[in-house]
């Protein structure tokens, strides 16, 4: 029964809380007033421009670099690894690790590549982790303004990323089982779940993480990209008429996380 529950059922609900839980969120930002412009460094040109400056912040974290060079290393190899690892997880199930035949490569060739990728990426997203744990619990500062929300998402990340490092090194998961029960569970017609122990409690870690997600601090994910597009907005003209109210591109009104 337990493991009906999460093969079955966990992953539909998990999806389900993460999916409305960000968009909630999201249209809660974007219909909050702006009542007074935000601009710190505002994008020349148009629309275009001001996307550009927000995607820029995004993936090189620029603003994190000019403030503390540490953390914003050890920010962008956990932010980088784990992007990487979620498109390697999509293209090597969907292709069963041979996604590097159609650059020539042969399949044992692919598939001993695609392995080598993802251990790299993992052990630096779970060297990462630690070092963002560690420091989190070793400075004082930033242990004095620390809560539990600001630990429990560290926790639940090393849990995937470290039950996934497992089954990479310590056993061997068939690919078809995983893909046909994935496939499965898209296709809404669940298959019970693969009988590989590290597997199950992997999955389960990230159902967690799922779930707990759009209610914790790693929304950042869509509020950096709306607040972000908020000082980035042309400066205010002045003297600003009385009564006027600064508006987003999107709407009369809007958001800030």
């Amino acid at each position: 029964m337990l493991l009906f529950f999460l093969g079955n059922i966990l992953p539909y609900f998990a999806a389900s809380a993460f999916l409305l839980g960000m968009a909630w969120r999201t249209w809660d930002w974007l219909n909050k007033p702006v009542p007074f412009p935000l601009t710190v460094s505002a994008a020349p040109g148009g629309i275009a421009s001001h996307a550009f400056a927000v995607a820029a912040e995004l993936t090189w974290f620029g603003s994190l670099y000019r403030g503390d060079r540490r953390l914003w290393l050890l920010a962008w190899l956990m932010h980088a690894s784990l992007l990487l690892i979620l498109l390697g997880h999509l293209v090597g199930i969907a292709l069963a690790a041979e996604q590097f035949r159609y650059f020539g490569a042969s399949k044992e060739a692919s598939v001993r590549l695609s392995g080598l990728l993802g251990i790299s990426a993992g052990l630096v997203l779970v060297a990462a982790l630690l070092a963002l744990s560690f420091r989190r619990m070793a400075s004082e500062h930033v242990k004095r303004i620390s809560a539990l929300s600001d630990y429990l998402p560290l926790m639940l990340l090393l849990a995937v990323a470290g039950t996934g490092m497992a089954m990479r090194l310590l056993t061997a998961v068939d690919l078809a089982d995983v893909r046909a029960y994935l496939a499965g569970l898209l296709l809404l017609s669940p298959r019970p779940l693969p009988d590989i122990p590290l597997f199950i409690v992997h999955f389960t870690a990230v159902n967690v993480l799922l779930l707990y997600f759009p209610y914790s601090k790693l929304v950042h994910l869509t509020g950096a990209a709306v607040s972000r597009s908020l000082l980035v907005q042309p400066p205010p003209v002045y003297p600003t008429p009385t009564g006027s109210q600064r508006t987003m591109p999107w709407a009369s009104r809007g958001g800030s996380p």
